[in-house]
């Protein structure tokens, strides 16, 4: 599958205003393209153009993965893994001594080198204009803006599959992603599991074990699928304090909680399908890396 490479540079630091800079986490970064104008002409499944930033910047999503959070709506996930997704992302991206403000834990301090070169290659924005790329640092041969196809060997070389390689995402697919790369970041995520890389070992709520989730405080700290996270966090910010309406809750809108997938068969089935509960207990029905995510507008 083709993919646009788009040429320019990495940000983690404003030196002019350093306590307003960016918040690289596990799967973003701020990219400064040198022709903007490539970036401009991507599009998201629905139809939203890039969002730039007043210094030209556009947020990046990285293809495939999902970082746990380390500031979804002011909650957060088992922090450890999240900062440690997201110190591997800087320092793969060629950032060196990076320093985070005491009081502001996501925030650059400081930085021993900013900008770093790198590139991305994409083929579309995701619905809130973050461009979603494949990732490298440094520099590349070809032409900017030039149409390269990317392989197996082309995507080992990416940010994205290091990541995954060592542990320390959940693989995110998408139905825009292809199927030879969909399959290969998947073995990567397998063999992270089975040798216990990263953040595994700490998984939880999965095929094999029940956990127990009964309020916010205790899933804040949970390694768990960040896309559950993400929606068992907005259930008990909006009052609830069990799980026992969560089901009805995710139904209720199928466009912005209970997301449709497709299953390892190939049925179409939504998040409530692959989640059981049990009381305050829950897990996945389906390893992640067998779902694919379908749009909104697919």
């Amino acid at each position: 599958m083709a993919y646009k490479l788009i040429k320019g540079e990495f940000h983690i630091f404003y030196p002019d205003q350093p306590r307003q800079g960016p918040e690289p986490d596990g799967d973003t970064l701020k990219f400064l393209p040198d022709r903007p104008e490539f970036v401009e002409a991507l599009r998201s499944p629905g139809g939203r153009s890039a969002r730039f930033n007043g210094r030209s910047m556009v947020n990046l999503r990285f293809e495939g993965i999902d970082a746990l959070a380390t500031h979804y709506d002011d909650m957060h996930q088992n922090l450890h893994w999240a900062e440690a997704a997201r110190d591997k992302v800087v320092e793969l991206a060629g950032f060196r001594q990076v320093e985070f403000w005491d009081d502001l834990p996501y925030r650059v301090r400081s930085v021993a080198d900013n900008p770093r070169p790198g590139y991305i290659l994409t083929r579309s924005l995701d619905e809130f204009g973050r461009a979603i790329s494949f990732v490298y640092p440094g520099e590349i041969q070809e032409q900017d803006g030039t149409d390269i196809f990317v392989d197996t060997t082309l995507l080992g070389r990416s940010i994205n599959a290091k990541i995954v390689a060592a542990g320390l995402v959940y693989p995110a697919f998408y139905t825009s992603l292809p199927l030879d790369l969909k399959e290969r970041l998947s073995r990567l995520t397998v063999r992270a599991w089975d040798q216990d890389c990263g953040l595994w070992p700490s998984d939880t709520a999965n095929v094999l074990y029940l956990q127990w989730v009964p309020n916010l405080a205790v899933l804040r700290d949970l390694v768990i699928w960040p896309k559950l996270f993400r929606r068992l966090a907005r259930y008990f910010a909006s009052g609830h304090d069990r799980l026992a309406e969560f089901d009805s809750w995710l139904r209720a809108d199928p466009t912005d909680r209970d997301d449709r997938v497709l299953l390892p068969s190939g049925e179409q089935a939504n998040i409530h399908d692959v989640v059981e509960t049990r009381g305050d207990w829950l897990r996945m029905r389906y390893w992640p890396e067998d779902l694919t995510v379908l749009p909104d507008q697919a």
